[in-house]
């Protein structure tokens, strides 16, 4: 069971992060990273992305940005969160989100297993594995990624 200091760094990291992505704000976004960091997604033949930088990252969060913005997107809810303390240093999050339109319009799930490293900086991701890209390239109308 985490501690309540680390389900209100979470909770502050969630805020913010959410505040981010709601602001379509690429670099605010990106400031929630530490780096190197793994992405893995079911986008794709599953393999992780290492990315050494936020540079290396930047293509990908701009290209889920405009297709948020191309959806018609404006907040999302958890739908359910489990904080896991793995350490003082380290917390596991699994959440499931509803992201919405206008009028809270529900545009698609998805669910997300983020790997968190508390810094002087506060909660950054190291490590996330999602199924949320091909949900949202449903949503938007557009083919799933091949698997190559």
């Amino acid at each position: 069971m985490p501690s309540h200091d680390t389900d209100s760094r979470v909770m502050e990291f969630l805020g913010s992060y959410r505040n981010a992505f709601e602001r379509y704000d690429t670099d605010a976004n990106l400031d929630h990273y530490a780096f190197p960091c793994t992405i893995i997604s079911d986008a794709e033949a599953i393999k992780p992305s290492f990315l050494q930088s936020k540079d290396e990252l930047r293509a990908g969060v701009e290209y889920v940005l405009s297709l948020h913005r191309e959806i018609g997107y404006r907040s999302g809810q958890l739908q359910r969160l489990d904080i896991t303390e793995l350490s003082p240093r380290l917390t596991g999050m699994l959440f499931r989100s509803r992201m919405s339109g206008e009028n809270r319009r529900p545009l698609y799930e998805f669910q997300d297993f983020y790997s968190l490293a508390h810094t002087d900086a506060g909660c950054r991701i190291i490590a996330i594995s999602h199924n949320q890209i091909p949900r949202l390239l449903a949503c938007a109308g557009r083919p799933p990624i091949p698997i190559s």
